[in-house]
């Protein structure tokens, strides 16, 4: 048994890897923004993440009942159909809301499970102390990957949009061989709780205070990383003075504006772990959402191509966050609740994020600018809460102790 799990540790750089290779990043919304404008585009996007919501805890429930194991294999069958979907779909709304749905059951699958297999592996060797260094590096490989897989997304985008679709499955291929050579980590049976109950028992810990505002830090953490990355592509259009349906250069200045956010991303997740020793697991938290906010703002009072240089920190706390946040919550969380805990987290974010992005495609027409607008104002107003919640969650945990 520990030898399968040496080699789990082996392979999880490799999975992350894989995951990472999304092609379709840079080259996604301005597929679906010129076959279905800008409010069609934002509607896919809003469906994606209500998708989400209905099979995230769900997916979190079956990694911690079923097994880490084969949650992953789900995730790589799911993108399979996924990017067939996106393949074959071209201008039929109902065959890419599938497609959508399929990239939504992977990625709520891969949610809160990749890290958890990651930590109960670690956990089984007796090493769990140093599963925040290593899953930095880890997520940092990650990224790495995305950079790669963003800048030639992009460029094949040039030739055919759906070559990077085709990418992508070749990865999702790759990605369910990898799984087959995975390991359970052990775990106890007994006490195995029901669906409803897990979620009742989950909820329980948020009268932690420190873990109910990591907690709440999740909820918010799905909008102000997600902001940028939604509308990134409308920006660069507008940037590049091109109609919707005029691609242009769009695609490689895409996926290299992806690549570097990518490479900002990979060096601030390396650095996530020694930041939160030294000025604390809040405080390097709410400094990275305050980064997210600057970024959105810029984008929202110009179009310059210069603002690139902003954009490039959007990655910062995609790739720090995290892994702050599953080194933070994994030690104080019982084995059969982790999974499921943060597909909680993330089922609640990316709920009112799917549910605002609904209400602003009814309203968005083509002005990317006011969307923008709003999403600076909504950004800075999370920051906010953050600091007063932050503040009252010391208190809280003061007094607790």
């Amino acid at each position: 048994m520990k030898e399968r799990l040496e080699r789990n540790i082996r392979l999880i750089p490799i999975h992350q890897a894989l995951t990472h290779g999304l092609f379709w990043i840079p080259v996604f919304v301005l597929f679906t923004r010129a076959r279905f404008d800008l409010d069609g585009a934002i509607l896919l996007a809003a469906l994606y993440y209500l998708f989400v919501v209905v099979l995230e805890v769900p997916s979190g429930w079956m990694s911690d009942r079923l097994g880490r194991v084969i949650t992953l294999r789900l995730t790589a069958v799911a993108w399979i159909g996924a990017h067939t979907c996106f393949l074959l779909g071209d201008d039929r709304f109902v065959v890419i809301m599938i497609g959508q749905g399929l990239m939504a059951a992977g990625f709520a699958s891969l949610s809160g499970t990749d890290v958890t297999f990651h930590y109960d592996t670690l956990e089984a060797l007796d090493r769990a102390e140093t599963y925040g260094d290593r899953q930095a590096r880890v997520a940092s490989i990650g990224l790495v990957s995305f950079a790669g897989a963003a800048l030639a997304g992009g460029f094949l985008g040039l030739v055919d949009i759906r070559l990077a679709f085709a990418a992508a499955l070749g990865m999702a291929v790759l990605q369910l061989s990898l799984t087959t050579q995975l390991t359970e980590p052990p775990h106890d049976t007994e006490d195995e709780e029901s669906f409803v109950r897990q979620i009742v028992v989950c909820l329980s810990y948020l009268r932690s205070p420190y873990l109910g505002w990591l907690f709440g830090y999740g909820i918010a953490l799905v909008t102000l990383e997600h902001v940028a990355f939604t509308l990134i592509q409308p920006w660069l259009t507008e940037a590049l003075d091109k109609m919707p349906d005029e691609l242009g250069a769009t695609p490689s200045l895409s996926g290299a504006v992806s690549a570097l956010t990518a490479g900002v991303g990979a060096i601030a997740a390396r650095a996530s772990t020694p930041l939160g020793r030294r000025f604390g697991i809040r405080t390097t938290l709410i400094g990275f959402a305050a980064v997210s906010a600057i970024v959105v703002t810029s984008m929202a009072l110009s179009f310059h191509v210069a603002i690139i240089a902003v954009i490039a920190f959007r990655g910062a706390q995609t790739a720090a966050a995290p892994v702050i946040i599953s080194a933070a919550a994994a030690p104080e969380l019982q084995r059969r609740h982790r999974a499921t805990f943060l597909s909680l987290t993330s089922l609640a974010g990316r709920l009112g994020y799917g549910g605002l992005l609904i209400v602003i495609s009814t309203r968005a027409e083509s002005d990317v600018a006011a969307v923008f607008r709003v999403m600076a104002a909504l950004s800075w107003g999370l920051v906010v809460i953050l600091i007063i919640t932050a503040l009252l969650s010391m208190r809280g945990q003061s007094e607790n102790r």
